[in-house]
């Protein structure tokens, strides 16, 4: 009998990655893909049915070059993007992209209301939530407003094997349509877009089980149990052991991600003025408990310095902060300013350097990194354990001012932690794993 094996799927921005585990969580194959979106310009859609195809054929990727029997697969991703569907299951648009700028806010704010649209949906009125996403499809594909249901990208993979039609937690706590604060649809948001009573189907938390791959899909998948193991930063600091209470997790990707878990519920005030600050509050992947997630653009600050001076490889910014942690900081007057979009610096003097140029936008970037977790803390308290992932740790200027920042932490070498998650997740929903709380 051949042995046998979870699948977790992280669908992501850039890759759709796949792992195959044994039962103890150690990775035995995966396989990726990238994810096939279509840009113009600074729009970036995808055909959520290509989504599908590709992300089914990358788990089943990974599940045959593992060359084991699935017994569960777990889902993790993005989550923002997601399908309009009619009563069929068909979808009605295509998916925008987290970060694509057509929204429409002004109809939530003047329907809604900016305070009550932070205060209840737990985020800051954009373009990115999934409702002024949908208000725009409203206007581009009519028939969208009578889609019968909103699907997030893990959920409509998720269908599209067989499993029930639901709505996880922490995904749809991104959307716009839940109302984290009273943990219920925000009636009055699905109708702003047209959505019914069961515009959201049925809520359910990570790893719980909600069906099993159909006959439809390849063989290797078939008879797996499926679940949605959540938010993909929620999935991964679960993998890492940090979704929990006390624990900050700080992931340094393309954007830093600032989480924090707990149980007591926070005021309306409170999450109000959390979202305008861009932290997000979320149902988390345990259930009974909410996540704090606040994002920054560092890590793609901090590419766009070393683009600018020249330096590429991992080496070559290694030594680079090698280099900025020799420079005085009080030589030059040299100044930073960064948001998603640019980088602005000014007081350019004749102590500029690469290495002072990046030891001065490291420096920025964790002040406005501790401030955010001020905030967070605001409204937590302390933090009792720091827990760090991602490459951008592992520079020596980065480390150095981290540990200024927090005093001291742990590093999580966690490879994958997303995929893996998911698989952890899925071994959940299958009875093989426990939950951890």
């Amino acid at each position: 009998m051949s042995q046998q094996i979870l699948i977790g799927v992280d669908i992501g921005t850039s890759r759709i990655k796949a792992v195959a585990t044994d039962f103890d969580l150690k990775v035995i194959a995966e396989y990726a893909e990238p994810t096939p979106w279509r840009h113009e310009k600074n729009a970036s859609d995808i055909d959520m049915l290509l989504l599908a195809k590709t992300v089914t054929a990358v788990a089943a990727k990974a599940a045959e070059l593992a060359g084991g029997k699935v017994a569960a697969i777990g889902f993790t991703g993005f989550s923002e993007t997601g399908v309009l569907i009619d009563g069929a299951g068909k979808p009605l648009a295509p998916g925008l992209a987290w970060h694509d700028p057509r929204g429409l806010t002004e109809p939530i704010i003047k329907e809604l209301g900016d305070y009550e649209f932070r205060a209840r949906a737990g985020a800051l009125l954009n373009e990115i939530a999934s409702i002024s996403k949908t208000l725009w499809l409203n206007q581009e594909y009519p028939e969208t407003r009578k889609a019968k249901h909103f699907l997030s990208a893990p959920e409509w993979v998720a269908y599209c094997l067989g499993a029930d039609l639901v709505n996880e937690l922490s995904l749809v706590s991104r959307t716009g349509f839940y109302d984290v604060e009273a943990r219920a649809p925000w009636r009055e948001a699905m109708a702003l877009v047209g959505g019914g009573e069961d515009f959201l189907a049925r809520l359910v938390v990570a790893g719980e089980p909600i069906g099993i791959v159909s006959n439809d899909a390849p063989e290797v998948l078939r008879g797996a149990v499926i679940t949605i193991a959540g938010h993909d930063h929620f999935t991964a600091a679960y993998y890492c052991g940090a979704i929990n209470e006390g624990s900050l997790v700080d992931s340094m990707g393309t954007a830093e991600a600032l989480l924090r878990t707990f149980k007591k519920p926070l005021s309306r005030d409170a999450i109000a003025e959390l979202a305008a600050a861009n932290v997000g509050l979320s149902a988390s992947v345990i259930a009974d408990h909410f996540t704090l997630l606040g994002a920054l653009p560092t890590g793609l600050t901090l590419e766009r310095v070393c683009s600018l001076v020249g330096v590429s490889t991992r080496d070559e910014k290694i030594a680079l902060g090698e280099a900025a942690l020799k420079i005085d900081p009080k030589a030059s007057a040299l100044s930073v300013n960064n948001d998603y979009h640019g980088l602005s610096v000014t007081n350019l003097d004749d102590a500029v350097s690469p290495a002072a140029l990046f030891r001065a936008t490291a420096e920025h970037l964790v002040d406005e990194s501790a401030k955010m977790v001020s905030l967070i803390e605001k409204f937590t308290g302390p933090a009792t354990e720091v827990v760090i992932a991602g490459g951008w740790v592992k520079n020596p200027m980065i480390a150095s001012a981290k540990k200024k920042q927090f005093g001291s932490y742990k590093v999580s070498d966690a490879t994958e932690a997303g995929a893996t998650g998911a698989a952890q997740f899925a071994g959940i929903a299958a009875g093989i794993l426990k939950l951890r709380s």
